[in-house]
């Protein structure tokens, strides 16, 4: 899904959207919260930030239009991002005909293609998934320049569409994060806790993977700068990243499965719910 449809889903929804900032082409970045009670914990759920992820978006979109079906007393308000990073999925989508020749002639420099289907970055090059405040010293990549995936970017959150999620998590104030990514079926939550934190924050991806089937594995070792990073690090709340669809299938991840991947994840509202009971069970404890 490319941000012109996601778009109409908003629209013909009815649904509560704002933008939250401009991609570095100018694309608005949605948000669209649901809020029960103000005195609620807010949940924030986003995806599309690898271009060629942005079925994570479509995901989001049939759980949102679950999100009023659910048999769940709703004890927290929830905000979703369905996509981050729209320049990158119109590459991957519809390519780059319709852009203006100098950045045509950027874009297939930093990708060496003009096949963009399996880009990850952003307009820039950089991956919006490294570009985070969170041991961004500590990189896991040998790029160093603009590429279509693992540049880290020059600096930290340099990046628009970093800094308007950065903007909105921290006015949100999320007591936890979901972020969903395609592919591998695993969940990621991790990322130097204290041991309290971990333990907290490990009962809560286990109410995940006994959901989803999807296996829990530990990548702080592997990986630094992402947004699942910086919430955990930065914010201190639980942060998980949610990798969809079976690992048999290459990218482009074909949209067949999309069946699948909901049928697997459409039990999040539930698990939000006993997520928010572990949150403050910890959180009582002090």
């Amino acid at each position: 899904m490319n941000n012109v449809s996601l778009k109409r889903f908003i629209v013909e929804n009815k649904l509560p959207a704002i933008s939250i900032g401009k991609s570095v082409l100018n694309q608005d970045i949605y948000a669209i919260k649901f809020e029960f009670n103000p005195s609620f914990r807010w949940v924030l759920v986003t995806g599309g930030i690898h271009a060629r992820e942005h079925l994570s978006t479509d995901l989001i979109c049939l759980l949102i239009k679950d999100l009023f079906k659910q048999d769940i007393k709703f004890e927290y308000n929830i905000a979703f991002v369905p996509l981050i990073n729209p320049d990158g999925a119109e590459f991957c989508i519809n390519g780059i005909l319709n852009l203006d020749e100098k950045i045509k002639e950027q874009l297939i420099k930093i990708n060496h293609s003009d096949d963009f289907s399996l880009y990850k970055a952003n307009a820039n090059g950089v991956d919006l998934n490294n570009n985070w405040d969170a041991k961004f010293e500590t990189k896991y990549t040998t790029k160093n320049s603009p590429s279509s995936q693992g540049f880290y970017g020059y600096f930290p959150m340099s990046e628009p569409e970093v800094k308007a999620l950065a903007k909105f998590t921290k006015n949100l104030q999320p007591f936890i994060t979901i972020n969903y990514h395609l592919k591998g079926e695993e969940i990621y939550f991790d990322f130097f806790q204290d041991k309290k934190s971990f333990c907290r924050d490990f009962e809560i991806a286990k109410i995940f993977s006994n959901s989803t089937g999807y296996k829990i594995v530990s990548t702080q070792e592997k990986s630094s700068g992402g947004f699942k990073d910086w919430c955990v690090s930065n914010l201190k709340i639980p942060s998980l990243t949610i990798e969809l669809g079976d690992d048999k299938f290459s990218h482009p991840f074909p949209y067949s499965e999309l069946d699948n991947i909901y049928n697997k994840n459409k039990n999040l509202f539930k698990c939000l719910s006993k997520s928010l009971k572990i949150y403050e069970k910890y959180n009582y404890i002090g």
